[in-house]
């Protein structure tokens, strides 16, 4: 019954919310408008199986990640965003910025943002319910800074420098930057095919330690149940190497991380980490995959539309020196577009762990936007 009473709550939340989603605010002289925006999550998983039994009867329902934000566009060239995040019982900003329009092809954005790495850009048209572990691992979080982006038919080219802290702790000073840059090109662009192949470096100066620590993609239990790879570099660099293939109803996609650490410990040792993940999705009711020449990012299906997927994420957080473990999970799901505010993904996951853990688990999002 619980079950049964949080689903209907979801649903008739999410139809409200849909009411709001053409909400716009104009100035009589028409010089600026402002769109109203949110989000939230309802999550619901189980433990399957899993090699630790204290994990096995495990399962749960969440309201995850609600966001509330406004986008305003004013004096022709100026528009801004401001992005409040709701999870784990806490409150912090997410996108804080501003961006002025230099012509049609280019912009500059200053503020809180995400540098050009990898997908957690993607936000709400992400595919599956989490992000692949390689994603989770490698991807940073926003940071201050100031970017330029360049966007045609052809290319992305956007490149920027960033604080290496964040938004979320004014306290610490000495944060060290980073130099970003992510190059998209698109030999093939039609109306139903799009072939992407991308490249993205990130240099890293900071004085702080960094970690990087895996997580196998579900929102049943918080607790990393892989390993944490410490470091303490004197700099390091992160690459990334990507390609989307979008034909008709067909997607697929991969990627390839990993960060190299130079002078990691005392001794002057270097460390490399890395991971890939693989994913493909097919419309079984739809016409064509969605595609956003701008962002150079997956767009969600139209409504209505019905998508089978799946996807294979390894990581491998060996190194000299450190032993934090290797894992491997794979993904099968599906999704449905209800409209353009509501959608429902399901997902299934088998995980193992280098020391022999493994977990079976399901899990659920009724996702809705406005």
């Amino acid at each position: 019954m619980k079950f049964k009473a949080f689903v209907l709550s979801a649903v008739a939340l999410a139809v409200s919310a849909s009411s709001f989603g053409q909400i716009k605010v104009k100035t009589e002289s028409g010089d600026m408008n402002v769109r109203f925006m949110g989000r939230t999550n309802f999550d619901a998983g189980t433990f399957i199986a899993s090699s630790d039994d204290n994990l096995s009867d495990h399962n749960g329902i969440a309201m995850n990640d609600t966001r509330l934000g406004v986008l305003a566009n004013f004096d022709e060239k100026f528009s801004a965003k401001i992005e409040v995040c709701y999870a784990s019982k806490a409150i912090s900003f997410r996108d804080l910025w501003i961006g002025y329009k230099l012509n049609d092809n280019s912009t500059i954005t200053a503020g809180n943002h995400f540098q050009p790495y990898g997908a957690k850009p993607l936000g709400l048209s992400y595919k599956f319910v989490e992000d692949a572990s390689v994603d989770y691992t490698f991807c940073p979080s926003r940071k201050i800074g100031v970017s330029y982006a360049y966007t045609s038919d052809a290319f992305n080219l956007t490149a920027g420098l960033f604080s290496d802290g964040n938004v979320d702790n004014g306290k610490n000073i000495d944060k060290g930057w980073s130099a970003a840059a992510k190059a998209i090109i698109r030999p093939i662009v039609d109306e139903s095919t799009i072939l992407h192949i991308g490249v993205a470096p990130m240099f890293v100066q900071s004085p702080n330690a960094v970690s990087f620590s895996g997580q196998i993609p579900t929102t049943v239990v918080t607790q990393k149940l892989i390993g944490t790879a410490n470091f303490n570099p004197d700099n390091y660099l992160r690459m990334e190497a990507e390609a989307i293939f979008i034909s008709g109803k067909l997607y697929v996609e991969g990627h390839y991380m990993a960060a190299s650490l130079q002078k990691m410990d005392s001794a002057g040792n270097n460390a490399y980490v890395d991971g890939f993940y693989a994913q493909a999705s097919f419309l079984i009711k739809g016409d064509q995959q969605n595609y956003n020449k701008k962002t150079g990012l997956a767009a969600n299906a139209s409504p209505k539309s019905l998508e089978v997927l799946a996807r294979v994420s390894h990581l491998n957080l060996d190194a000299d020196h450190v032993n934090a473990g290797q894992h491997t999970d794979f993904t099968i799901g599906c999704n449905y577009f209800f409209n353009k505010n509501l959608n429902l993904k399901l997902n299934a996951i088998y995980a193992t762990v280098k020391d022999g853990e493994n977990y079976t688990m399901v899990q659920s999002r009724l996702q809705f936007s406005f």
